[in-house]
């Protein structure tokens, strides 16, 4: 029964996922992506501790991520376009198409230490602490969000890293040494000092400080990530 266990965490998230759409709310959808991501990290876990990997498996965790960082968080940003027109579909569209191209693109390649574009629930993360930080009125984040160019930036940005090849260090991936996790503890420690200072904007900022230590460590270790 324990080859079914990563399984069940999978459609878990799959469920969580459809939960996020049907309720329609950013905050409640915002803590259905974040429980999302948090079973996504329980199936890979569960399948490495009982060695449950297969291909079903594999496909399954795909569309589970599709659904859940890729569908849901597209739809509830859609909920926040600033304006009225049939274009305003366009941006969360590309939440969608970079999430699919990306999943694609990644059941192509062989396993690696690291990841060649952003991982999809990197954007779902991000999109969740924007819902806060709109739901608990941060002026800054309501002021940008109500701007289009804004809206329409962010989706655009998002899909241009998931389907780069831009080498990003996993979160997850620990080594002996503090040396070794250097990049990984400064993100961390960097979103527990967000949190201390501004709690609505965390994860949003904690994303980009991601993003800007992955592409400081792409130009210092180029040839060895």
């Amino acid at each position: 029964m324990t080859r079914f266990i990563p399984s069940f965490f999978t459609s878990l998230n799959i469920a969580c996922g459809f939960f996020a759409i049907c309720v329609h709310d950013i905050k409640i959808g915002g803590i259905c992506i974040l429980t999302c991501i948090f079973l996504d990290t329980l199936d890979g876990l569960a399948a490495r501790v009982f060695n449950a990997q297969s291909e079903m498996g594999k496909e399954l965790d795909s569309l589970a991520d599709l659904v859940s960082f890729g569908i849901a968080p597209a739809y509830l940003y859609f909920s926040l376009a600033p304006f009225d027109h049939w274009s305003k579909f366009l941006p969360a569209l590309a939440i969608v198409l970079g999430s699919a191209l990306r999943l694609a693109k990644f059941n192509t390649i062989p396993s690696l230490k690291y990841f060649i574009g952003m991982p999809t629930p990197t954007p779902a993360f991000f999109m969740a602490g924007l819902f806060f930080a709109i739901h608990y009125e941060n002026p800054t984040v309501v002021g940008l969000m109500g701007q289009t160019w804004f809206y329409s930036l962010i989706p655009l940005v998002f899909m241009g890293l998931m389907l780069s090849n831009l080498k990003m260090f996993s979160i997850k991936e620990l080594h002996l040494g503090v040396s070794k996790n250097k990049y990984q503890l400064i993100t961390f420690l960097s979103f527990l000092a967000l949190l201390f200072v501004d709690i609505k904007t965390a994860i949003p900022l904690s994303v980009i400080v991601y993003i800007l230590l992955s592409i400081v460590r792409n130009l210092r270790y180029k040839d060895d990530f």
